[in-house]
């Protein structure tokens, strides 16, 4: 394709293809710029059933997207036609889809999927004030550039509350969306509401961290009664912070009124789990150079007193959501008596947690023994290792340490026949039933001794969350489990 849109966008190279048209790479020729160019064209057109409502459709997406100025939203720079169809050009987004990256990479760690969710909880905060519903919110129209900046995109069936409702964009009993990640309303054909949004939030941060989509099945169908009827499988990954599973959990509440109140509660709570992260393919955020996003960021959260890195002192619990009214020139600083020092605050007043590692190193000895006390089974000649084992795998969910459980007590069966088929008439056992028991001790020692020390990180990551735990177990009418 050589011909030129609206006599200035050179298509370039084809980027992919979806229900709405093809997406181009392109150059503006007038600018010099590369950008993206979504293309309608004719032939697409004439194929629907419903051409107007498409068109209609593709001219509210150029509309609404052109409204909604976010540094999550990829911008809307021209919209026209030309001979073979509509055209709208954008800000072309050079990275990847997150659910190309969760096929490259697998289950994402807690920091990625937490930065990832939270940026796109900023998108849908803004959009939600305006009475802006996406309705399709999924791995596929979420990009990550190498920076770590998220990209929301494809608002063409998004929708528009009002007092009385919702106005909706599509045919009678037609219903939007796709349906691995459509809420339970959603696929009941009712109005689509902020919550909507939420619960596919929660669909993909689950398939962020367990690596796949909450439910599968062979057919949309399938899929659909899964999403109404049946419960999300747990996570059943040791580094997951219990408030952070519970909050993927209420995301994923069928009723609308059980999950957080709004994307702002979401975000706050994300936050806390948003941490220094190791690159993930060619997502380096600390090894780029720092875009002009962030660098006004920074001196935004500055302002207003949220940035972590600030030496000015942070919200406390009487002004939750801003800092404290700057005192008049001259004038001196009254303390605050609510303020007390505490961990460090970020976006928001956000408490970070510290890391297992800083509270294993802050605890004393007498704490490293207390809760090095679960290898002591496997220091009885190999006999109970695998109660040791049974204990930290059920205590952290941790599916390998099971695993170990069950093969010491299949060694400790079998070392136990060759005992007794081995015995000799004076009850002294044979050589190779005490080399057996002497290398099933010193394995148990040895594999409990290399285990403990991640085991006494997992403690004190439990430690660490503690009291957000426990304020949300209490909000949910739960104990803390210590």
């Amino acid at each position: 394709m050589t011909q030129l849109l609206g006599g200035r966008y050179q298509l370039t190279a084809p980027l992919g293809r979806g229900g709405m048209g093809e997406v181009w790479e392109a150059v503006d020729r007038q600018l010099e710029r590369r950008v993206a160019v979504k293309l309608l064209t004719n032939e697409v057109i004439a194929r629907r059933t419903d051409p107007r409502e498409l068109v209609r459709r593709f001219a509210r997406e150029a509309t609404l997207t052109a409204g909604l100025q976010h540094p999550g939203v990829p911008a809307v720079h021209d919209a026209g036609s030309a001979e073979n169809g509509l055209f709208l050009v954008m800000e072309l987004v050079d990275g990847c889809t997150v659910a190309d990256l969760v096929a490259e990479q697998g289950p994402l760690p807690v920091p990625w999927a937490a930065a990832i969710a939270a940026q796109v909880c900023s998108v849908l905060a803004i959009a939600h004030e305006r009475s802006l519903v996406h309705r399709d919110i999924k791995p596929q129209n979420l990009m990550l550039t190498r920076d770590g900046t998220v990209k929301v995109l494809d608002f063409g069936v998004a929708t528009i509350l009002d007092a009385a409702g919702v106005v909706r964009i599509t045919s009678t009993g037609e219903i939007v969306g796709t349906p691995a990640y459509m809420a339970p309303e959603q696929l009941r054909n009712e109005h689509a509401t902020p919550h909507t949004d939420l619960y596919a939030l929660g669909c993909v941060l689950y398939e962020m961290l367990a690596g796949q989509p909450v439910f599968t099945a062979t057919s949309p169908h399938a899929v659909s009664y899964m999403h109404l009827e049946e419960e999300p499988s747990p996570l059943h990954r040791v580094d997951v912070p219990r408030p952070f599973e519970e909050l993927v959990r209420r995301l994923l509440a069928k009723e609308p009124r059980q999950r957080p109140r709004d994307a702002r509660e979401v975000y706050e709570r994300l936050l806390m789990f948003v941490e220094g992260a190791y690159p993930l393919g060619d997502v380096n955020p600390a090894g780029s150079m720092p875009t002009g996003m962030h660098l006004h960021a920074r001196v935004l959260a500055r302002l207003a007193g949220v940035d972590g890195s600030s030496s000015s002192p942070q919200p406390g619990p009487a002004s939750p959501w801003g800092p404290r009214p700057m005192p008049s020139p001259g004038s001196a600083r009254t303390p605050d008596p609510m303020y007390r020092p505490g961990p460090t605050v970020g976006h928001h007043g956000a408490a970070h947690p510290p890391s297992p590692e800083a509270v294993t190193s802050q605890r004393g000895i007498g704490w490293k023994i207390l809760h090095s006390l679960w290898m002591t089974p496997a220091l009885a000649f190999g006999f109970l290792t695998w109660v040791s084992f049974l204990y930290v795998g059920i205590r952290h969910r941790h599916r390998p340490w099971l695993v170990a459980a069950a093969v010491y007590v299949v060694l400790t069966a079998a070392g136990g026949v060759l005992v007794m088929t081995t015995t000799d008439k004076n009850g002294v056992a044979s050589t190779p039933a005490a080399l057996f028991w002497l290398l099933l001790f010193l394995g148990g020692v040895v594999h409990a001794a290399g285990v403990n020390p991640g085991r006494l990180r997992l403690r004190a990551q439990l430690d660490a969350s503690g009291p957000t735990h426990s304020a949300m177990s209490t909000h949910h009418g739960r104990q803390p489990t210590h």
